[in-house]
């Protein structure tokens, strides 16, 4: 023999004690009705060349699909079996576990309005199934049903009438055609559920006040945010943009409105349903901006205006001015939706509440705005960060896509 013929044959050696391990390994499974594992040692089984044409591994697996609950696969697996021994016993069996499968199950494929949607699904039985082992295959489906499912779903069932999410569907025996259901976004889960797992706009606007020394000028906002949120396995990612209707009064000048008062950030949350169409959604996340209105105490000098946070200087001030803050904003927030489905889209009013904490800095040498007359001034600081707290309440409005 050739030094590349004893390769060969001593790798077709190896591969028939991989494929045999495998199913050896697969049946020590099966006794502990681990069936998950056993497939898996299967499936890799009939993928090397003496797995491959195995009677004993495309049985067992068929076997074990069935109890996972995969009628379909289990009767192609059949199939394969019957076709691959010489044992006409064998070849029986195995030819009659398939058209037992195939007369009667039907074929049943669940779909929604977004490829890749969660929900719950409630599967009931409304026509009669006398025989035990198709009732624990139907009780046993609808339990794990009772778990979050990926849409869309392919399922073998045994052949009669269900309700599936309350919609009437009848499935006739055999594999060869499949039966659609198209659930839309109301009857998925609870009332609104799907609504958190597609792409969802939001609107929502209220009130914003700061606290704190530092922020001491600046009065009650009018809040509004823009955000475009994403669900991520599980969590709710988003982007935001904020503007503020903002003023902060100016000693002896009034109310002044300063344009820069806009954040960009980032949120993460993860929702929750309550009750029905009631859903909490607790987060939490990081804006960026700018914030008018952040008060200094100044003395003018031949050099320039030096500046210090109030009641710092050493001296009464010259001046007071008003410089624009950079800030870096955490926050927490937590939001109460009621949300409706419809066919294809899911709508959401609701109240948030958030607690902002800034870490902010004004530049030095930056401009800023003199109190009396409203005018601005080249100013410095050797103290340029401040913090301060902010809370807002605002009304939601959220549309899912």
């Amino acid at each position: 023999m050739t030094f590349l013929g004893l390769l060969i044959a001593l790798g077709g050696v190896a591969s028939a004690q991989d494929a045999q391990h495998h199913v050896d390994q697969a049946k020590l499974f099966v006794k502990k009705q681990w069936y998950t594992d056993a497939e898996a040692e299967l499936e890799e089984a009939v993928t090397l060349d003496d797995g491959r044409n195995s009677f004993q591994a495309w049985w067992l697996l068929a076997q074990v699909r069935y109890e996972l609950l995969d009628a379909e696969g289990a009767a192609k697996a059949a199939r394969q079996a019957s076709e691959l021994t010489r044992d006409p016993d064998e070849a029986l069996q195995a030819a009659q576990l398939a058209d037992w499968i195939e007369g009667t199950f039907g074929l049943l494929v669940i779909t929604s309005p977004h490829e890749g949607m969660q929900s719950r699904i409630q599967l009931e039985r409304s026509s009669l199934l006398m025989d035990p082992d198709l009732k624990r295959f139907v009780d046993q489906m609808a339990l794990e049903w009772t778990k979050p499912q990926v849409l869309p779903i392919r399922i073998a069932l045994p052949a009669g009438e269900y309700l599936v999410q309350g919609e009437r569907v009848l499935l006739e025996p055999g594999l060869g055609v499949e039966t659609a259901l198209d659930l839309s976004m109301g009857s998925l889960g609870e009332s609104g559920f799907a609504a958190l797992q597609v792409t969802r706009a939001e609107v929502s606007t209220g009130v914003g006040l700061y606290l704190g020394d530092r922020t001491a000028p600046l009065g009650p906002s009018l809040e509004v945010q823009l955000g475009v949120t994403q669900p991520i396995k599980g969590i709710l990612a988003g982007v935001v943009v904020d503007y503020s209707l903002r003023s902060y009064n100016v000693d002896g000048f009034g109310a002044v409105r300063h344009p820069a008062t806009y954040t960009l950030g980032v949120r993460l949350g993860k929702e929750l349903m309550v009750s029905g169409p009631l859903a909490v959604r607790p987060g939490l996340g990081y804006r960026y901006g700018y914030l008018p209105g952040i008060p200094f105490e100044c003395i003018d000098e031949a050099s320039g205006v030096a500046c210090a946070p109030p009641d710092e200087l050493d001296r009464d001030p010259d001046i007071m001015v008003y410089a624009v803050g950079r800030a870096h904003i955490p926050f927490a927030e937590l939001s109460v939706d009621w949300r409706r489905a419809g066919r294809t889209t899911a709508t959401g009013l609701g109240v948030r509440v958030v607690v902002d904490q800034a870490f902010g800095f004004v530049p030095s040498p930056g401009t800023a705005t003199v109190s009396g007359d409203g005018t601005t001034i080249e100013y410095t600081t050797a103290d340029p960060a401040w913090t301060s707290t902010a809370i807002r309440m605002m009304a939601n409005f959220s549309h899912a896509f």
